[in-house]
Protein backbone atom coordinates (compact mmCIF):
# COMPACT_ATOMS: atom_id res chain seq x y z
CA UNK A 1 0.00 0.00 0.00
CA UNK A 2 1.41 3.41 -0.97
CA UNK A 3 1.88 6.08 1.74
CA UNK A 4 -1.03 8.45 2.36
CA UNK A 5 -0.75 12.00 1.07
CA UNK A 6 -1.05 15.08 3.27
CA UNK A 7 -1.68 18.39 1.52
CA UNK A 8 0.48 21.03 3.23
CA UNK A 9 -0.33 24.66 2.57
CA UNK A 10 1.97 27.30 4.06
CA UNK A 11 3.78 30.58 3.49
CA UNK A 12 7.46 30.23 2.52
CA UNK A 13 9.11 30.51 5.96
CA UNK A 14 11.33 28.40 8.22
CA UNK A 15 8.55 27.46 10.62
CA UNK A 16 6.59 25.92 7.77
CA UNK A 17 9.61 23.88 6.74
CA UNK A 18 9.79 22.48 10.25
CA UNK A 19 6.14 21.34 10.03
CA UNK A 20 6.75 19.88 6.59
CA UNK A 21 9.63 17.72 7.90
CA UNK A 22 7.47 16.55 10.80
CA UNK A 23 4.71 15.40 8.42
CA UNK A 24 7.21 13.55 6.22
CA UNK A 25 8.89 11.91 9.23
CA UNK A 26 5.51 10.42 10.21
CA UNK A 27 5.46 8.43 6.94
CA UNK A 28 3.16 10.68 4.87
CA UNK A 29 3.77 11.93 1.35
CA UNK A 30 3.72 15.74 1.43
CA UNK A 31 2.00 17.61 -1.38
CA UNK A 32 3.13 21.26 -1.11
CA UNK A 33 0.78 24.16 -1.70
CA UNK A 34 1.52 27.88 -1.39
CA UNK A 35 -0.94 29.45 1.04
CA UNK A 36 -3.33 31.75 -0.79
CA UNK A 37 -2.53 30.45 -4.28
CA UNK A 38 -5.58 29.70 -6.46
CA UNK A 39 -4.67 26.75 -8.75
CA UNK A 40 -7.13 23.87 -8.42
CA UNK A 41 -6.06 21.14 -6.05
CA UNK A 42 -6.34 17.44 -6.85
CA UNK A 43 -7.88 16.13 -3.64
CA UNK A 44 -8.12 12.53 -4.95
CA UNK A 45 -5.05 11.14 -3.10
CA UNK A 46 -5.23 13.57 -0.15
CA UNK A 47 -6.24 12.12 3.24
CA UNK A 48 -5.69 15.29 5.31
CA UNK A 49 -4.91 18.94 4.61
CA UNK A 50 -2.67 20.97 6.95
CA UNK A 51 -2.58 24.77 6.80
CA UNK A 52 0.26 26.67 8.45
CA UNK A 53 -1.57 29.93 9.10
CA UNK A 54 1.16 32.19 10.48
CA UNK A 55 0.09 35.81 10.27
CA UNK A 56 -2.09 35.30 7.19
CA UNK A 57 -5.35 34.44 8.98
CA UNK A 58 -7.72 36.06 6.44
CA UNK A 59 -5.99 34.34 3.52
CA UNK A 60 -6.07 30.99 5.35
CA UNK A 61 -9.79 31.39 6.13
CA UNK A 62 -10.66 32.28 2.53
CA UNK A 63 -8.65 29.33 1.24
CA UNK A 64 -10.34 26.94 3.69
CA UNK A 65 -13.80 28.08 2.59
CA UNK A 66 -12.81 27.67 -1.08
CA UNK A 67 -11.54 24.16 -0.44
CA UNK A 68 -14.74 23.21 1.34
CA UNK A 69 -16.72 24.38 -1.67
CA UNK A 70 -14.46 22.44 -4.05
CA UNK A 71 -14.65 19.29 -1.94
CA UNK A 72 -18.43 19.22 -1.86
CA UNK A 73 -19.46 15.87 -0.36
CA UNK A 74 -15.89 14.56 -0.35
CA UNK A 75 -14.52 14.37 3.20
CA UNK A 76 -10.94 15.60 3.69
CA UNK A 77 -10.14 16.76 7.25
CA UNK A 78 -8.46 20.17 7.43
CA UNK A 79 -6.01 21.08 10.24
CA UNK A 80 -5.00 24.61 11.10
CA UNK A 81 -1.74 25.39 12.91
CA UNK A 82 -2.20 28.85 14.34
CA UNK A 83 -1.93 30.95 17.46
CA UNK A 84 -4.32 30.15 20.30
CA UNK A 85 -6.49 33.22 19.60
CA UNK A 86 -7.32 31.91 16.08
CA UNK A 87 -9.17 28.75 17.17
CA UNK A 88 -12.67 30.16 16.69
CA UNK A 89 -11.74 31.78 13.37
CA UNK A 90 -10.35 28.52 12.04
CA UNK A 91 -13.31 26.41 13.07
CA UNK A 92 -15.77 28.96 11.65
CA UNK A 93 -13.86 28.94 8.35
CA UNK A 94 -14.25 25.17 8.04
CA UNK A 95 -11.23 23.65 9.75
CA UNK A 96 -11.87 20.39 11.60
CA UNK A 97 -9.00 20.87 14.06
CA UNK A 98 -7.07 23.96 15.15
CA UNK A 99 -3.73 23.22 16.84
CA UNK A 100 -2.19 26.05 18.81
CA UNK A 101 1.49 26.82 18.65
CA UNK A 102 3.80 25.60 19.98
CA UNK A 103 2.74 22.18 18.58
CA UNK A 104 3.90 19.10 20.46
CA UNK A 105 5.30 16.80 17.70
CA UNK A 106 3.95 13.49 19.06
CA UNK A 107 0.46 14.95 19.54
CA UNK A 108 0.57 16.45 16.02
CA UNK A 109 1.52 13.14 14.42
CA UNK A 110 -1.16 11.30 16.46
CA UNK A 111 -3.70 13.87 15.30
CA UNK A 112 -2.76 13.33 11.64
CA UNK A 113 -3.10 9.58 11.99
CA UNK A 114 -6.50 9.94 13.70
CA UNK A 115 -7.74 12.19 10.89
CA UNK A 116 -6.36 9.72 8.35
CA UNK A 117 -8.51 7.02 9.96
CA UNK A 118 -11.49 9.36 9.79
CA UNK A 119 -10.84 9.91 6.09
CA UNK A 120 -10.57 6.15 5.50
CA UNK A 121 -13.83 5.50 7.35
CA UNK A 122 -15.59 8.25 5.39
CA UNK A 123 -14.26 6.84 2.12
CA UNK A 124 -15.51 3.37 3.10
CA UNK A 125 -18.94 4.77 3.93
CA UNK A 126 -18.99 6.63 0.61
CA UNK A 127 -18.22 3.41 -1.27
CA UNK A 128 -21.00 1.62 0.61
CA UNK A 129 -23.40 4.48 -0.08
CA UNK A 130 -22.56 4.37 -3.79
CA UNK A 131 -23.10 0.61 -3.78
CA UNK A 132 -26.42 1.11 -2.04
CA UNK A 133 -27.47 3.71 -4.61
CA UNK A 134 -26.43 1.38 -7.42
CA UNK A 135 -28.37 -1.45 -5.83
CA UNK A 136 -31.35 0.87 -5.41
CA UNK A 137 -31.21 1.77 -9.10
CA UNK A 138 -31.01 -1.90 -10.03
CA UNK A 139 -33.97 -2.69 -7.78
CA UNK A 140 -35.98 0.12 -9.36
CA UNK A 141 -35.24 -1.30 -12.79
CA UNK A 142 -36.15 -4.79 -11.62
CA UNK A 143 -39.42 -3.55 -10.09
CA UNK A 144 -40.22 -1.66 -13.28
CA UNK A 145 -39.60 -4.85 -15.27
CA UNK A 146 -41.81 -6.83 -12.88
CA UNK A 147 -44.58 -4.23 -13.24
CA UNK A 148 -44.32 -4.46 -17.04
CA UNK A 149 -44.56 -8.24 -16.84
CA UNK A 150 -47.53 -8.00 -14.48
CA UNK A 151 -49.29 -5.57 -16.81
CA UNK A 152 -48.66 -7.86 -19.75
CA UNK A 153 -49.95 -10.87 -17.82
CA UNK A 154 -53.06 -8.93 -16.89
CA UNK A 155 -53.66 -7.93 -20.52
CA UNK A 156 -53.16 -11.53 -21.66
CA UNK A 157 -55.53 -12.82 -18.99
CA UNK A 158 -58.19 -10.26 -19.85
CA UNK A 159 -58.07 -11.30 -23.49
CA UNK A 160 -59.08 -14.80 -22.40
CA UNK A 161 -62.08 -13.59 -20.38
CA UNK A 162 -65.41 -13.76 -22.23
CA UNK A 163 -66.76 -10.55 -23.72
CA UNK A 164 -70.34 -11.86 -23.58
CA UNK A 165 -72.14 -14.97 -22.33
CA UNK A 166 -74.17 -17.35 -24.50
CA UNK A 167 -77.94 -17.54 -23.97
CA UNK A 168 -78.95 -21.18 -23.90
CA UNK A 169 -82.62 -21.97 -23.34
CA UNK A 170 -83.92 -20.33 -20.18
CA UNK A 171 -80.47 -19.89 -18.60
CA UNK A 172 -79.03 -16.43 -18.20
CA UNK A 173 -75.56 -15.59 -16.90
CA UNK A 174 -74.08 -12.39 -15.54
CA UNK A 175 -70.86 -11.41 -13.82
CA UNK A 176 -69.52 -8.60 -11.70
CA UNK A 177 -65.74 -8.62 -12.17
CA UNK A 178 -63.50 -6.05 -10.51
CA UNK A 179 -59.75 -6.48 -11.17
CA UNK A 180 -58.24 -5.05 -8.01
CA UNK A 181 -54.63 -6.26 -8.23
CA UNK A 182 -51.83 -5.67 -10.74
CA UNK A 183 -51.58 -9.39 -11.37
CA UNK A 184 -54.33 -11.45 -12.89
CA UNK A 185 -55.88 -13.56 -10.14
CA UNK A 186 -59.49 -14.37 -11.05
CA UNK A 187 -60.87 -15.96 -14.20
CA UNK A 188 -64.25 -17.20 -15.42
CA UNK A 189 -66.01 -18.47 -18.52
CA UNK A 190 -69.38 -19.73 -19.79
CA UNK A 191 -69.48 -22.18 -22.72
CA UNK A 192 -72.40 -23.48 -24.76
CA UNK A 193 -72.07 -27.28 -24.96
CA UNK A 194 -75.11 -28.22 -27.06
CA UNK A 195 -78.72 -27.18 -27.58
CA UNK A 196 -79.68 -27.64 -23.91
CA UNK A 197 -76.43 -27.74 -21.93
CA UNK A 198 -74.09 -24.97 -20.86
CA UNK A 199 -70.91 -25.28 -18.86
CA UNK A 200 -69.35 -22.61 -16.68
CA UNK A 201 -66.49 -22.13 -14.24
CA UNK A 202 -65.08 -19.54 -11.86
CA UNK A 203 -61.54 -19.69 -10.49
CA UNK A 204 -58.65 -17.80 -8.97
CA UNK A 205 -54.91 -18.18 -8.51
CA UNK A 206 -54.33 -17.77 -4.78
CA UNK A 207 -51.45 -16.12 -2.95
CA UNK A 208 -49.29 -14.79 -5.78
CA UNK A 209 -48.29 -11.28 -6.77
CA UNK A 210 -46.29 -12.23 -9.84
CA UNK A 211 -46.96 -12.34 -13.55
CA UNK A 212 -46.62 -16.12 -13.35
CA UNK A 213 -49.88 -16.22 -11.38
CA UNK A 214 -51.81 -14.60 -14.21
CA UNK A 215 -50.26 -16.90 -16.80
CA UNK A 216 -51.11 -19.89 -14.60
CA UNK A 217 -54.73 -18.72 -14.62
CA UNK A 218 -54.68 -18.68 -18.42
CA UNK A 219 -53.17 -22.18 -18.39
CA UNK A 220 -56.00 -23.44 -16.19
CA UNK A 221 -58.64 -21.79 -18.37
CA UNK A 222 -57.24 -23.46 -21.46
CA UNK A 223 -57.02 -26.79 -19.63
CA UNK A 224 -60.76 -26.91 -18.94
CA UNK A 225 -62.47 -29.37 -21.28
CA UNK A 226 -66.25 -29.62 -20.75
CA UNK A 227 -67.15 -31.68 -23.81
CA UNK A 228 -65.38 -34.63 -25.36
CA UNK A 229 -65.95 -35.34 -29.07
CA UNK A 230 -65.31 -38.76 -30.58
CA UNK A 231 -66.22 -39.56 -34.20
CA UNK A 232 -69.90 -38.60 -34.63
CA UNK A 233 -70.78 -38.39 -30.94
CA UNK A 234 -69.81 -36.33 -27.93
CA UNK A 235 -69.86 -36.61 -24.18
CA UNK A 236 -70.43 -33.80 -21.70
CA UNK A 237 -67.80 -34.26 -19.02
CA UNK A 238 -69.04 -34.15 -15.38
CA UNK A 239 -67.62 -31.23 -13.36
CA UNK A 240 -65.83 -33.54 -10.90
CA UNK A 241 -64.02 -35.20 -13.78
CA UNK A 242 -63.14 -31.77 -15.23
CA UNK A 243 -61.49 -30.72 -11.98
CA UNK A 244 -59.65 -34.03 -11.67
CA UNK A 245 -58.20 -33.56 -15.17
CA UNK A 246 -57.15 -29.94 -14.54
CA UNK A 247 -55.59 -30.95 -11.23
CA UNK A 248 -53.45 -33.59 -12.90
CA UNK A 249 -52.32 -31.14 -15.56
CA UNK A 250 -51.23 -28.71 -12.85
CA UNK A 251 -49.33 -31.42 -11.03
CA UNK A 252 -47.69 -32.33 -14.33
CA UNK A 253 -46.01 -28.91 -14.46
CA UNK A 254 -43.71 -30.21 -11.73
CA UNK A 255 -43.11 -26.86 -10.01
CA UNK A 256 -42.35 -27.02 -6.27
CA UNK A 257 -43.68 -23.53 -5.57
CA UNK A 258 -46.84 -23.75 -7.69
CA UNK A 259 -49.50 -21.32 -6.38
CA UNK A 260 -52.80 -22.71 -5.14
CA UNK A 261 -55.67 -22.61 -7.61
CA UNK A 262 -59.30 -22.51 -6.49
CA UNK A 263 -62.11 -23.30 -8.88
CA UNK A 264 -65.79 -24.23 -9.23
CA UNK A 265 -67.15 -25.94 -12.34
CA UNK A 266 -70.79 -26.43 -13.24
CA UNK A 267 -72.90 -27.95 -16.02
CA UNK A 268 -76.52 -26.83 -16.39
CA UNK A 269 -79.30 -28.53 -18.36
CA UNK A 270 -81.34 -25.54 -19.43
CA UNK A 271 -84.31 -27.70 -20.41
CA UNK A 272 -84.80 -29.51 -17.10
CA UNK A 273 -82.94 -27.15 -14.75
CA UNK A 274 -80.70 -29.97 -13.58
CA UNK A 275 -77.31 -28.70 -12.48
CA UNK A 276 -74.09 -30.43 -11.40
CA UNK A 277 -71.31 -28.67 -9.49
CA UNK A 278 -67.81 -29.59 -8.36
CA UNK A 279 -65.61 -27.41 -6.18
CA UNK A 280 -61.87 -27.11 -5.54
CA UNK A 281 -61.17 -24.66 -2.74
CA UNK A 282 -63.49 -21.90 -3.98
CA UNK A 283 -66.23 -20.60 -1.63
CA UNK A 284 -69.44 -22.61 -1.80
CA UNK A 285 -72.15 -21.52 -4.23
CA UNK A 286 -75.26 -19.78 -2.83
CA UNK A 287 -78.66 -20.96 -4.09
CA UNK A 288 -81.43 -18.34 -4.14
CA UNK A 289 -84.76 -20.10 -4.79
CA UNK A 290 -87.88 -18.30 -5.97
CA UNK A 291 -89.54 -19.25 -2.73
CA UNK A 292 -87.68 -19.84 0.49
CA UNK A 293 -84.48 -18.64 2.10
CA UNK A 294 -81.14 -18.69 0.26
CA UNK A 295 -78.89 -21.62 1.14
CA UNK A 296 -75.40 -22.91 0.52
CA UNK A 297 -74.70 -25.64 -2.01
CA UNK A 298 -71.48 -27.03 -0.61
CA UNK A 299 -69.42 -29.91 -1.93
CA UNK A 300 -65.95 -30.73 -0.53
CA UNK A 301 -62.85 -30.42 -2.68
CA UNK A 302 -59.22 -29.41 -2.02
CA UNK A 303 -57.33 -26.72 -3.94
CA UNK A 304 -56.03 -27.70 -7.35
CA UNK A 305 -52.36 -28.61 -7.65
CA UNK A 306 -51.94 -29.84 -4.06
CA UNK A 307 -52.31 -33.61 -4.46
CA UNK A 308 -53.34 -36.26 -6.95
CA UNK A 309 -57.00 -36.73 -6.03
CA UNK A 310 -60.49 -36.96 -7.47
CA UNK A 311 -63.34 -34.49 -7.03
CA UNK A 312 -66.95 -35.16 -6.11
CA UNK A 313 -69.94 -33.63 -7.84
CA UNK A 314 -73.13 -32.22 -6.35
CA UNK A 315 -76.40 -32.38 -8.26
CA UNK A 316 -79.39 -30.08 -7.81
CA UNK A 317 -82.15 -28.34 -9.67
CA UNK A 318 -82.68 -24.73 -10.65
CA UNK A 319 -86.40 -24.15 -10.99
CA UNK A 320 -87.78 -21.26 -13.03
CA UNK A 321 -86.87 -18.05 -11.20
CA UNK A 322 -84.11 -19.69 -9.15
CA UNK A 323 -80.65 -18.11 -9.06
CA UNK A 324 -77.16 -19.27 -8.16
CA UNK A 325 -74.27 -17.05 -7.00
CA UNK A 326 -70.61 -18.10 -7.23
CA UNK A 327 -67.91 -15.84 -5.84
CA UNK A 328 -64.15 -15.95 -5.39
CA UNK A 329 -62.32 -15.16 -2.15
CA UNK A 330 -62.25 -11.54 -3.28
CA UNK A 331 -66.01 -11.28 -2.57
CA UNK A 332 -65.38 -11.92 1.12
CA UNK A 333 -64.99 -8.87 3.38
CA UNK A 334 -61.80 -8.43 5.41
CA UNK A 335 -61.74 -10.63 8.45
CA UNK A 336 -64.32 -13.08 7.07
CA UNK A 337 -62.17 -15.85 5.56
CA UNK A 338 -64.54 -18.63 6.65
CA UNK A 339 -68.29 -19.15 7.02
CA UNK A 340 -68.84 -15.52 8.05
CA UNK A 341 -67.93 -14.40 4.54
CA UNK A 342 -70.50 -16.77 3.04
CA UNK A 343 -73.08 -15.57 5.59
CA UNK A 344 -72.68 -12.01 4.31
CA UNK A 345 -73.32 -13.22 0.76
CA UNK A 346 -76.41 -15.09 1.98
CA UNK A 347 -77.66 -11.98 3.76
CA UNK A 348 -77.09 -9.77 0.72
CA UNK A 349 -78.85 -12.29 -1.55
CA UNK A 350 -81.83 -12.39 0.81
CA UNK A 351 -82.07 -8.59 0.99
CA UNK A 352 -82.04 -8.10 -2.79
CA UNK A 353 -83.96 -11.18 -3.90
CA UNK A 354 -86.86 -9.06 -5.22
CA UNK A 355 -84.56 -7.42 -7.78
CA UNK A 356 -84.84 -8.88 -11.26
CA UNK A 357 -82.37 -9.89 -13.95
CA UNK A 358 -78.98 -8.15 -13.76
CA UNK A 359 -80.25 -5.74 -11.09
CA UNK A 360 -80.11 -8.57 -8.55
CA UNK A 361 -76.48 -9.46 -9.25
CA UNK A 362 -75.40 -5.82 -9.30
CA UNK A 363 -77.17 -5.05 -6.02
CA UNK A 364 -75.54 -7.99 -4.23
CA UNK A 365 -72.12 -7.08 -5.65
CA UNK A 366 -72.43 -3.42 -4.59
CA UNK A 367 -73.26 -4.44 -1.04
CA UNK A 368 -70.33 -6.83 -0.82
CA UNK A 369 -67.92 -4.30 -2.30
CA UNK A 370 -68.80 -1.84 0.46
CA UNK A 371 -67.13 -4.19 2.95
CA UNK A 372 -64.13 -5.25 0.86
CA UNK A 373 -60.85 -3.48 1.61
CA UNK A 374 -58.25 -6.02 0.45
CA UNK A 375 -56.53 -6.08 -2.94
CA UNK A 376 -57.87 -9.41 -4.28
CA UNK A 377 -59.82 -9.50 -7.53
CA UNK A 378 -63.60 -9.50 -7.05
CA UNK A 379 -65.63 -11.93 -9.15
CA UNK A 380 -69.31 -12.75 -8.60
CA UNK A 381 -70.96 -14.94 -11.25
CA UNK A 382 -74.73 -15.25 -11.37
CA UNK A 383 -76.81 -18.01 -12.96
CA UNK A 384 -80.57 -17.60 -13.37
CA UNK A 385 -83.31 -19.78 -14.77
CA UNK A 386 -85.86 -17.41 -16.24
CA UNK A 387 -89.54 -18.07 -15.73
CA UNK A 388 -90.29 -17.64 -19.44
Amino acid sequence: MSPATVLFSSPPDARAEETRRLIASAGFVVADHLLGSTPAVDFGPVVTAVIEVGERTDIAAAQTRRWRAELGDQIVPIVWIASSDKVVTGLDAGADVVLSRPVEPAAFVAQLRALTRTHATAAHVTVRANEARLLGDQLKKALAQIECEQDMARRVQRNFLPKAFPEVGSARFGVCFRPRSRTAGDFHDVRRLDEHHVGFFVGEVVGTGTAAGGLLGVFVQQSVVLKEIAQNSYRIIPPGEVLTSVNRQLLGIGADDLPLVAMLVGVLNTKTGGITLARAGLPAAVHVPTNGAPGVWAVPGPFLGTADTTYQSLSGTLNPGDRLLIGTDGTRPDGDPGPAGTDRLLEAAARHREATNSDFLNAVARELLLHVRHGDDFTLLGVEMTAG
